[in-house]
């Protein structure tokens, strides 16, 4: 049995709760998953607790967007102790972050012509959702401003669209920093939609850990090279499926791109390192 590491939840931006999608992985015959929701862990133990009812191992883990010059960069964090003072603050702060950008958008939209109200999206997130721009696409299609949730992109909240507003911009560096002093370990993901050799090669030097070589959007020549990349810097290899559940623009099914648990087994002993070390240096 294998394992997909990169799946999304209804606490962020998918359609599955977090016990749905244990639930999901244990219909498909999946031993482990990770939950990488968008900038929060808040679904994570929910999941754990259903994992331990259906024997499914739950990795905790959160997606992290990043902007590297006018590259938008994300990193999963996997093992990552949400608790941890610095970077518990780090997510209060993008799910702020989050509802100011929200809102924003939607006196843009207003001023557009689509009357949107900012209750009714922060619904369709939950109470502690990390509420985004699908969650108001979801509703300029249901009150028929577009015709999908890719049309509501296109024509209102995409880069360069009338009602986009920038996020919350953070440093790739910054982010592997923190991440790793929360004792997890930072993995670059899909490497083949940046295609920037010499970005992640600084991002190597900055204490990457590891690469998602097999992604739903790369090809098989891009799992080639970044297996090999991989290999010659020692790095850990992931994958997933990316999975949002049903109701997005784009995704794909959980269990659709799976990993060896061999490598689930090497992720975690680097997390027990960079937990050990940090420990060390508390001594």
């Amino acid at each position: 049995m294998d394992a997909d590491l990169h799946i999304h939840t209804s606490v962020s931006d998918g359609c599955l709760t977090p016990a749905e999608a244990v639930r999901v992985a244990q219909s498909i015959n999946l031993k482990a998953i990770a939950i990488t929701d968008h900038d929060t862990m808040d679904g994570v133990e929910e999941a754990l607790e259903e994992g331990k009812k259906l024997n499914i191992e739950v990795i905790p883990g959160v997606e992290l967007s990043t902007d590297y010059g006018r590259k938008e960069v994300h990193l999963l964090g996997y093992y990552v102790n949400s608790s941890h003072k610095n970077f518990h603050t780090l997510l209060e702060r993008l799910k702020e972050s989050r509802h100011k950008r929200v809102t924003n958008i939607v006196k843009k939209l207003n001023g557009l012509g689509c009357k949107v109200d900012v209750r009714e999206v922060m619904k369709l997130a939950g109470e502690n959702g990390a509420v985004g721009r699908p969650h108001i696409a979801r509703v300029l299609t249901e009150k028929g401003y577009v015709k999908d949730v890719q049309d509501a992109f296109d024509k209102f909240i995409g880069i360069n669209a009338p009602a986009y507003v920038e996020r919350y911009k953070l440093i790739p560096h910054d982010v592997i920093k923190m991440v790793i002093k929360a004792g997890g370990v930072p993995v670059l993901a899909h490497p083949g939609l940046i295609k920037d050799d010499d970005l992640i090669m600084q991002l190597i030097k900055e204490g990457l850990k590891g690469i998602e070589v097999y992604h739903p959007e790369h090809s098989y020549e891009d799992e080639r090279k970044y297996q090999t990349l991989a290999f010659s810097h020692k790095l850990l290899i992931t994958g997933g499926s990316d999975c949002h559940g049903i109701d997005r623009m784009t995704g794909s099914e959980m269990g659709s791109v799976t990993i060896p648990m061999y490598h689930v087994e090497r992720l975690k002993e680097v997390a027990k390192q960079i937990k050990e070390k940090d420990m060390k240096k508390g001594i």
